[in-house]
């Protein structure tokens, strides 16, 4: 597993990602999703609050995107996104080993001292990579859908610097020190 810059020529692959997880979900006829999926992923692309890069297979292959937005450094916090896309390639540890490859660059070289993030909590597979990871749980609250459907819960879950390095530890080979740039 390697972490490399997110670039345009991976946009295609996400908005498919997307899109499908839109067509899953009915939208509304005349929505066009890929389009304002792609322009938002062009201005994180170019974001001073935000660092996303492609997770790659050991062949190459992009099977997945993490990153952090909403950075605060003035705060000291940031909130981890993660996917793995490529449905061939979940439940073999790439989502936690591509965290904790990400968490260790941060909380050893940047300013930010705590990163969360939210989960349905019916994902019970991504629950247990981010307590693998050191992530705890902190709060829940209940989400109502645009335009109706149930409620669902959503877990906020957090991890401070102290705690990674306690339970942790990066087991890819990528040198995500160059991927973070200047802004660090």
């Amino acid at each position: 597993m390697t972490l490399r810059p997110l670039g345009e020529k991976d946009l295609e692959t996400i908005c498919r990602w997307d899109l499908e997880y839109y067509i899953a979900a009915v939208p509304e006829p005349g929505d066009d999703r890929h389009l304002d999926t792609r322009k938002d992923y062009e201005k994180i692309l170019h974001s001073r609050t935000a660092r996303m890069f492609a997770i790659e297979a050991d062949d190459g292959s992009l099977i997945g995107d993490i990153g952090l937005v909403e950075i605060s450094w003035r705060k000291g916090e940031a909130e981890l996104v993660v996917r793995i896309g490529d449905d061939r390639y979940r439940g073999r540890s790439y989502g936690q080993d591509a965290i904790a490859c990400l968490l260790e660059y941060v909380f050893g070289h940047t300013k930010l001292g705590r990163v969360y993030l939210r989960v349905f909590e019916e994902n019970i597979p991504a629950v247990r990579c981010f307590e693998k990871c050191g992530f705890r749980k902190e709060w829940m609250m209940m989400r109502k859908p645009e335009g109706g459907g149930h409620a669902r819960k959503v877990i906020l879950m957090a991890l401070e610097k102290e705690d990674f390095f306690k339970t942790a530890r990066c087991q890819a080979a990528a040198d995500v020190a160059d991927l973070f740039g200047s802004a660090v």
